[in-house]
């Protein structure tokens, strides 16, 4: 049994310093951010052998499940904190799309994926949409076709359904491959975000976001329970639908409101737990960058400002910060042990 003076590690709360005479006692801070000990659930499966088979995308939705306890749900019992997998490109899904849509086969190598949270509004989204294909024609993106993702609305909670985007999906051609397409679609990406974010645009803040904008992965996500992922998006149960892998994630928000972006994983990860210094974490970087630079970008490094906002979850700006890493040339594993360094007190090595 937890007493109010523990913790969910059993450990004795810290009361604060008494001021004294010589002393001023430290800013304990927000009680929403410094008591708040509830975590999401994520987790991480995949085929030792690297085969792609849409009964490992099947399973984890089916693992998805198992976390519900883990996530927050809203009064209506079916609007959820969020949930979402990350998974491969679906390379023979999107291929029967664009044989449908009379275009040329995918040469996939050179193809990137952007999975886009539009407007409800129409004139919004049409808005979006040109200054998304705007910045990609200026970017040397070949845009291949725009698809309307398949969803069940109806499963939909009514917060949920009341805030729902449109989703839909953009296909781009490149004449670049492998880590050099990735930083040409991230440099693309933050382009679009400044500019839709200006105030020259129509179009509501935080209205249009890429869950990803990839040439590997994608990200199917959104304010739903577990069991309604793959119920509300029909691509997951389409047995073309292949991955070899997939990260799967249940949100339970503390220190932001469920938002459809904000649901997991992110971009690059699914984050479970609280980031106790966010803070001075998002201080810190917005401190560093001034002093951002790196030879993949030249002088377009200021394209890459903000690389963090104070409005978003932790989890969102952990993911911002290890994409700008990952694509100045780190591997994701040094990255990681960047952001999140090894504990070396009391370390016996």
């Amino acid at each position: 049994m937890i007493t109010a003076s523990e913790n969910l590690d059993n450990q004795p709360i810290q009361e604060p310093a008494t001021p004294t005479e010589n002393h001023q006692a430290t800013y304990p801070g927000q009680r929403w951010l410094v008591e708040e000990r509830d975590a999401c659930g994520v987790g991480f499966i995949a085929d030792q052998q690297g085969r792609e088979s849409n009964d490992l995308v099947i399973k984890a939705l089916s693992a998805l499940t198992c976390l519900e306890h883990r996530g927050g749900c809203s009064a209506d019992q079916d609007s959820g904190d969020g949930a979402g997998v990350l998974t491969a490109i679906p390379w023979e899904l999107l291929q029967q799309w664009a044989t449908s849509a009379e275009i040329s086969p995918l040469q996939t190598s050179r193809v990137g994926v952007g999975m886009i949270f539009l407007p409800q509004k129409l004139e919004e989204s049409a808005t979006a949409k040109q200054i998304i294909e705007q910045v990609l024609a200026e970017e040397a993106l070949t845009i291949l076709g725009w698809r309307v993702v398949p969803v069940r609305s109806e499963m939909l909670g009514l917060q949920a359904r009341e805030n729902q985007p449109q989703i839909e999906q953009l296909l781009v051609q490149s004449d670049r491959q492998g880590d050099e397409l990735e930083r040409q679609l991230y440099l693309a990406r933050k382009r679009i975000h400044g500019l839709i974010n200006s105030s020259a645009s129509n179009v509501g803040k935080e209205e249009c976001y890429f869950c990803s904008f990839s040439g590997r992965t994608i990200v199917y996500k959104g304010m739903v329970r577990s069991a309604v992922l793959g119920e509300f998006y029909a691509d997951l149960q389409n047995p073309a639908y292949k991955s070899a892998f997939a990260v799967y994630h249940r949100r339970f928000s503390t220190n932001t409101l469920p938002k459809w972006h904000l649901a997991q994983p992110m971009r690059l990860v699914g984050h479970n737990g609280e980031i106790n210094t966010l803070l001075g974490n998002v201080n810190w970087m917005v401190a560093r960058q001034a002093d951002i630079a790196h030879a993949h970008w030249g002088d377009r490094v200021s394209v890459l400002k903000p690389t963090v906002n104070a409005d978003n979850s932790d989890s969102a700006n952990l993911d911002n910060v290890l994409e700008l890493l990952v694509r100045s040339g780190r591997s994701p594993m040094e990255a990681l042990m960047i952001m999140v360094p090894e504990a070396y007190k009391i370390s016996l090595t």
